[in-house]
């Protein structure tokens, strides 16, 4: 399952056992954010494209001058602020719901000895269910963005005050339903590529753990074709989302998806639905390799925590029972009961450790 890490079976390895919703929270935020930042120029470059007119090759390289860089760098803090509540909700409920869905497969023999050949079908439902969850932080930050990108707005503060004026809180979510028509597959097919790639891999090198470069590749892989696939929605999402504002190359608004589509095949022909793909895939490609290296990378962080060395039969050297004392410090409720296999190990630990303590206390001569 994806929630787990194998490091061997080797003294001092990384033990397996599925993240803590916290501590998923905590690797999907830092994987998100340091992703949407190294890449926020070229994403900047990618939205401006596709909010324009005009030959695509001259805009591109007139973007790519060094005078341009600070124009590119538009909404980089609050792109960065805004990343990591999505980045926390995202990989945490996609996570939880991978795993509720792999235990409700587990506990019915009929579809435990098949989960092999639909295990993609679960990966795809639990990114789907994580998408429309995250939507909520989600859409915010898309539109607060992108505005900021192609110049509707100066920061944060003008763009949310702007954004409130122009329709209250309905505003922030103007471009919601054209967001989750891209992103619903577009997030569900990567994230199911990256699984099955993951798999793949895991079955050539006999279960050996991923360095950081493999992650990297397998989610590059993965966005790749996605992107390819979902840039005629993307270029309408951005249309929607940012028209209105002062930079909008549309006069007339976009009545919905369906107008948007047709107007814009109308007037500017199929090859405006692709203005951005240079430099989307110049965005997407990389920042997912390197979301899913930082988060598989920040997982292993989380993990190493239990392989910390400690005195034989006590709780941090089983990786169980060290889970079971962390959920037992919890809204301060009693820790589980130890087995009776732990309990005879911390017995036999303290007994080995008794002469130790009577020599110590033995005056000197």
């Amino acid at each position: 399952p994806p929630t787990t890490i194998s490091g061997g079976a080797a003294a001092g390895a990384i033990p397996t056992r599925p993240l803590l919703f916290w501590e998923t929270m905590i690797c999907g935020a830092i994987s998100r954010s340091v992703a949407q930042t190294v890449m926020h120029p070229a994403n900047t470059m990618k939205t401006m494209l596709q909010n324009s007119k005009g030959p695509m090759v001259p805009a591109i390289l007139e973007l790519c001058k060094p005078s341009s860089f600070h124009r590119l760098t538009y909404g980089a803090g609050t792109n960065f602020l805004l990343s990591f509540p999505t980045g926390a909700l995202n990989f945490s409920v996609l996570e939880l719901v991978r795993k509720r869905l792999g235990a409700f497969v587990a506990e019915r023999p009929n579809l435990e000895q098949r989960v092999q050949s639909f295990g993609f079908v679960l990966d795809f439902v639990s990114s789907s269910v994580s998408t429309i969850t995250c939507s909520v932080v989600a859409t915010p930050q898309m539109m607060i963005t992108d505005n900021i990108m192609v110049g509707n707005y100066q920061n944060l503060p003008q763009a949310v005050k702007g954004l409130y004026q122009s329709g209250g809180i309905k505003a922030f979510y103007r471009g919601w339903l054209p967001g989750l028509s891209s992103k619903i597959p577009s997030y569900a097919l990567t994230w199911t590529l990256f699984q099955q790639l993951k798999e793949l891999r895991n079955r050539l090198t006999l279960g050996r753990t991923a360095t950081n470069m493999e992650n990297s590749v397998m989610g590059a892989l993965a966005s790749t074709l996605n992107v390819c696939i979902m840039i005629p929605l993307d270029t309408i999402k951005t249309r929607l989302v940012v028209q209105g504002g002062a930079e909008s190359i549309s006069k007339v608004p976009y009545k919905g998806i369906i107008d948007c589509a047709v107007r814009v095949f109308r007037e500017e022909g199929i090859g405006a639905f692709y203005r951005g793909l240079p430099p989307r895939l110049v965005s997407v490609v990389p920042m997912i390799g390197i979301q899913f290296t930082v988060y598989e990378a920040m997982k292993r962080v989380m993990l190493s925590r239990d392989a910390t060395p400690t005195p034989q039969g006590s709780a941090q050297s089983d990786p169980q029972a060290a889970q079971r004392k962390r959920k037992g410090k919890r809204l301060g409720e009693p820790p589980p009961p130890i087995t009776l296999l732990e309990e005879v190990e911390q017995v036999s630990g303290e007994l080995q450790a008794l002469p130790k303590l009577k020599t110590a206390a033995l005056p000197k001569p």
